[in-house]
């Protein structure tokens, strides 16, 4: 598949200390790049791609909510959760909101929990807001929570909670109790807080000696470090070379005959980012000249 601009690189060197051996690199960018006239993207890239495509698009379950998200909770500008003008009267429970500058939602912020224990989800909530189970409450709930055909149920004590939940992507979710009997609506946004690092770039390969040079560009603010991988055939399984620290730009490796491709991923507490770019690097003894193409 093409997508964008190809780039080739061929660099021919020394390997050893008697044989001069030609190198050809070539590198493909992976997302979150913008791709260019003529790019070329390996399967492992396009299966990242896709596998990330699927998360984000595939049905909601239960254990999508699973983390630590940060929760924005929206209500009628003039009420609450069922009650939509209960403010004009002022009988609203509810207390911490910040009024939108259109005088149509207000809003409050905290933060939920979503775990597992065998076979039960559990929710709770912080920053002294109920939002799910009780929606007009200031307290910090804790509950059990299920997902049944991408509705979500929360229950809490006999309080309970009915909402339509949408994923915009692996990392926000949309959580939607419209009340129009009371004029009033509840909606919810969680942005995931705990994510993998953003995926390094521009992976490039240089002959240094008998070795590579690999080096790459940061992109991630938040990695513990970059796994640097292997294989030495197009279907071979990747395995890692090393976990460097984080902030790392560069690796020098040792290519073995014959083909050798590299990637790297950012990596953290949370799980591995998409592949950066893939290099590929030939060896071989049939040459004692060193050129460069892009």
């Amino acid at each position: 598949m093409k997508l964008s601009q190809k780039t080739k690189y061929i660099a021919l060197g020394v390997v050893g200390t008697v044989i001069a051996v030609p190198l050809v690199l070539r590198a493909t960018d992976a997302v979150p790049l913008t791709f260019r006239q003529g790019d070329v993207l390996s399967a492992e890239v396009l299966n990242s791609i896709f596998s990330r495509i699927n998360e984000s698009t595939s049905q909601l379950a239960a254990d999508d909510l699973l983390g630590t998200w940060t929760m924005i909770q929206y209500m009628p500008y003039n009420g609450q959760p069922g009650n939509g003008s209960c403010r004009t009267t002022n009988s609203c429970s509810i207390s911490g909101t910040t009024d939108s500058s259109d005088q149509l939602t207000r809003t409050r912020t905290g933060t939920a929990e979503f775990s597992k224990s065998g076979s039960t989800y559990i929710f709770k909530t912080t920053g002294n807001i109920a939002v799910f189970a009780a929606p007009a409450s200031a307290y910090n709930e804790n509950g059990n929570y299920s997902v049944v055909a991408e509705t979500v149920i929360f229950k809490e004590g006999v309080a309970q909670g009915f909402f339509v939940g949408r994923k915009k992507s692996a990392s926000q979710i949309v959580l939607q109790d419209m009340q129009p009997a009371s004029n009033s609506f509840n909606l919810v946004l969680l942005s995931k807080r705990n994510m993998v690092p953003l995926p390094p770039t521009e992976l490039t390969a240089t002959v240094s000696g008998s070795n590579i040079v690999l080096g790459w560009t940061d992109k991630s603010s938040d990695e513990s470090g970059f796994k640097v991988q292997t294989k030495t055939t197009v279907r071979g399984t990747w395995s890692t070379l090393t976990t460097t620290a984080a902030g790392a730009v560069t690796y020098t490796a040792t290519p073995g005959s014959g083909n050798n491709w590299y990637r790297v991923l950012a990596t953290n507490s949370n799980g591995d980012s998409i592949t950066s770019n893939e290099v590929l690097v030939e060896v071989s003894n049939t040459s004692t000249t060193t050129s460069t193409t892009r």
